[in-house]
């Protein structure tokens, strides 16, 4: 059977709105689609979770770029480019390190940084979410994670998008020097703190590292270094574009028809920061009448399960009650992104202050331009005080 195609569309439209273009795809009656070089496109929520929870769609080996060799190093032991026996446990060790007591005793510091950088918006000349706010927030929580210094939080924004910009924009060598330069400041930091037991995180983890394993505590904290700031930022952006529009929203909320979950789980739904990962199958897979070949680089569209009108009926609108927990915004499976638990804490407590506490009122000015990148993030947005 021969399969419909599907790639990166070409028009920039569908940075802006990608629904059209999964539900041109989706109504071929396909779920897998041939995306060229002999990967397969993975599109709508059934076909997706389904191999989420395949352990044979497994972790996809990092392709080095020889004009990165420092970021290489900071990725090389990022769980989504494990695979089988390796990511297990390294996994088990990330999960020590993030537990859920863990995460949940940071909602004073996350409901702190808020509130400081809500009441910092005033002195910026044109406050921005994204510069102003979500990247700073993101930054800072990451210190909190890691017991490091709060001065640490200044520089990471820039070095995370350094990094970033590297790996999604166009080659540039003064671009790439900068990058690899960020990169290995980072490895030096997290090796230096783990050697100083600066952090109980990284103490945790290290004790669950199994004893042959070549990867430390700090190359396991570096690896996830860029989802848990540049990728947290791009999902409180997103989601707080997304609610910062709803003029409704602090009564419902105050009233009880909505409530603080729901809201930014319905926001994270819609906006998908991650619109795309990558697996490999690593053994052969038979699904919906295709073999799939061992070897074969699966393409997870992560947005179009979020967006796929069977699951959620008018998925392009903002609905509270539809209950949106059963989306894969941050990916499925064992591959599933880890830092969940955190980016929804942050997210909540940023909605608190931006939009719900007795602090100046925020409201989102102006449309949103989404980046032409796969984590999905808003190149600006500008922010203006309400009246009252």
């Amino acid at each position: 059977m021969i399969m419909p195609r599907f790639t990166l569309p070409a028009d920039p439209a569908f940075w802006q709105d990608p629904q059209p273009f999964f539900d041109a795809a989706l109504a071929t009656g396909a779920s897998l689609f041939d995306a060229g070089d002999g990967a397969i496109a993975v599109l709508g929520h059934r076909a997706l979770l389904a191999l989420a929870r395949d352990p044979r769609a497994d972790g996809h080996p990092l392709v080095e770029d020889p004009r990165h060799p420092d970021i290489n190093r900071l990725l090389r032991w990022g769980l989504f480019l494990q695979s089988a026996p390796t990511h297990r446990p390294l996994r088990n060790a990330v999960v020590a390190g993030l537990s859920a007591r863990r995460i949940d005793a940071l909602r004073p510091e996350a409901a702190a940084a808020c509130s400081d950088l809500l009441h910092s918006l005033p002195t910026q000349p044109s406050p921005d979410l994204v510069s102003h706010f979500a990247r700073p927030l993101a930054a800072r929580m990451f210190c909190a994670l890691c017991d490091l210094p709060p001065a640490c939080a200044d520089a990471l924004p820039e070095d995370m998008d350094v990094i970033n910009t590297a790996l999604n924009d166009a080659p540039d060598a003064a671009r790439s020097m900068r990058a690899n330069a960020a990169a290995a400041r980072l490895l030096a930091l997290l090796q230096a703190h783990q050697s100083n037991a600066g952090s109980a995180m990284l103490i945790d983890m290290a004790a669950r590292l199994v004893p042959d394993t070549p990867a430390r505590a700090s190359d396991l904290v570096a690896a996830f270094a860029i989802d848990a700031v540049e990728t947290t930022a791009s999902a409180l952006a997103c989601a707080l574009d997304v609610l910062l529009r709803q003029p409704s929203l602090p009564a419902s909320i105050h009233e009880g028809r909505w409530s603080l979950e729901a809201v930014v789980q319905e926001a994270l739904r819609l906006t998908s920061p991650t619109m795309l990962s990558v697996r490999m199958a690593r053994e052969p897979i038979a699904f919906d009448g295709t073999h799939i070949a061992a070897g074969t680089t699966l393409l997870m569209w992560w947005a179009s399960a979020n967006l796929d009108a069977r699951v959620y009926p008018r998925p392009g609108s903002f609905d509270p009650e539809r209950g949106a927990r059963g989306h894969l915004a941050f990916g499925g499976g064992a591959h599933a992104c880890l830092g969940r638990r955190l980016a929804t804490l942050v997210t909540e407590e940023a909605l608190r202050a931006l939009r719900l506490g007795s602090g100046p009122r925020v409201e989102r000015s102006g449309p949103t331009a989404y980046l032409p990148r796969l984590a999905r993030a808003p190149a600006t947005a500008p922010l203006r005080f309400a009246d009252g």
